[in-house]
């Protein structure tokens, strides 16, 4: 038996009992909750790399396994869900993890698992700061920064420490953090046979392409975006 859901929704400033403003929601099969003040932007051009999102597609495989670090509200988990056996997003933030599960619930989806931890290397593991830089979300980070909007307690821990195994595709978008995540996977990435590894740099980083390259990876740069990129083995 499987739970669907539809938003009902309540003026907080009546009394509960009070039905008079309150609105019923349809959902389609999947539901993306996406921070509002994007609303403007999603309603002119759709997902943020949606493009990107239906060309990865072609490395998922039904039979293997998605890991999706830096999930957000769950676009990329979502959108490949169908395509993967299991899902496994991770999203340090509070309240972004909180729309995550929700995007979950209410696309009814029960091969996504959600990890409300940030992942990193053995010497970042235990509780750090991350550091919120935007109202969307986006762009969080526990390296340092400028334009810090405030600051929220996370736990790190290394992907090897879950023992997640079968693992197809992994997505990294962690502001930064790509190398120390990758250096504490390298146990996750000899059991799955090195998987490929889609992962965001927004600058050079030497020692994220020199790790992956000593490990038999070949990186490309994804066409028509600049900070993206594509290892495989």
């Amino acid at each position: 038996m499987s739970t669907k859901y539809f938003l009902l929704t309540k003026s907080s400033r009546d009394p509960v009992e009070n039905d008079e403003k309150n609105q019923i929601i349809s959902l389609n099969d999947l539901v993306y909750l996406l921070p509002q003040v994007n609303l403007s932007y999603y309603l002119s051009n759709g997902l943020f790399e949606k493009n990107l999102i239906e060309w990865v597609k072609q490395f998922c495989s039904k039979d293997k396994n998605l890991i999706d670090a830096g999930a957000h509200t769950g676009t990329y988990a979502l959108s490949l869900s169908n395509y993967c056996q299991h899902v496994y997003a991770f999203e340090p933030q509070k309240m972004t993890y909180y729309a995550l599960c929700g995007s979950v619930a209410l696309s009814n989806k029960h091969n996504i698992t959600c990890y409300n931890v940030g992942l990193g290397s053995p010497e970042q593991c235990g509780k750090t700061q991350l550091k919120i830089v935007s109202n969307d979300g986006g762009g969080s980070t526990i390296q340092p920064c400028q334009n810090i909007l405030r600051e929220e307690e996370i736990t790190i821990e290394t992907l090897d420490h879950l023992h997640l195994d079968n693992i197809g595709l992994i997505k990294v978008d962690v502001e930064g953090n790509e190398h120390s995540l990758l250096s504490g996977a390298r146990q996750t990435l000899e059991r799955s046979n090195y998987p490929t590894i889609l992962f965001e740099s927004n600058q050079t980083n030497e020692p994220l392409f020199s790790y992956l390259s000593q490990l038999g990876y070949k990186i490309i740069n994804i066409r028509g975006y600049t900070n993206m990129f594509l290892a495989n083995f």
